[in-house]
């Protein structure tokens, strides 16, 4: 019975540090007080969004820490790449995200504009630098070049749009978590936080929707 007691005692323990270990308004912010959708059941998977630009840095760094997260592939999780657009070079940027989105090597390609961006200083300020890119890492550009200037491409990126005005995201990266919590950088302080606070907030969303 002493046994019994202990370890539900230390369960408890454990289980109020974890509560204490982020606060709201300082490692994340909680955007409305409503339940969210996943709460509400209204969708089955934890959305995940990462807000991110292919120029900023540390956009660039934190990509390695989000491939090496073991959550983003969890059967809970939807986790999402969201291009922000704050000018005309970024919506470029855009939509190369979205068009690479609907090539096979997405992953593959998505790694290395990043690299390429910041190893080799090729700002791609144009189409034909993308499509100069692309063609690189074997890519049919014909093909290419028409779902870049697709309407499905176009609507996506307007999307994006409407999503950073929703989030009211000023900086990037930056995670938004079932359209409620909001994790910035600057909130994060380092990578490896913003990965820590991530997965708090997930936790407390499924704590949640077992009540």
């Amino acid at each position: 019975m002493i046994k019994k007691i202990l370890v539900i005692f230390i369960i408890f323990v454990a289980t109020l540090n974890a509560e204490d270990k982020f606060e709201q308004g300082i490692d994340y912010e909680l955007m409305h007080n409503d339940p969210s959708s996943y709460e509400l059941n209204k969708i089955d998977k934890i959305l995940v969004v990462e807000a991110f630009w292919y120029g900023c840095p540390h956009c660039y760094i934190f990509e390695d820490f989000l491939s090496d997260w073991g959550k983003k592939d969890s059967k809970d999780i939807n986790f999402i790449n969201m291009p922000v657009v704050f000018n005309k070079p970024w919506l470029l940027h855009a939509r190369a995200f979205y068009t690479m989105r609907e090539l096979d090597n997405f992953h593959d390609l998505h790694k290395n504009f990043f690299y390429a961006y910041h190893e080799q200083q090729r700002t791609f300020s144009s189409m034909e630098s993308i499509m100069k890119f692309l063609d690189s890492q074997g890519v049919d550009t014909k093909k290419a070049t028409k779902i870049f200037s697709s309407e499905g491409v176009s609507k996506k990126v307007q999307e994006a749009n409407y999503l950073l005005e929703t989030y009211k995201i000023d900086s990037v990266p930056a995670i938004i978590i079932n359209d409620k919590y909001k994790i910035s950088g600057s909130m994060a302080k380092t990578y490896e936080r913003m990965i820590e606070i991530t997965d708090y907030i997930i936790e407390l969303e499924r704590s949640k929707k077992a009540k």
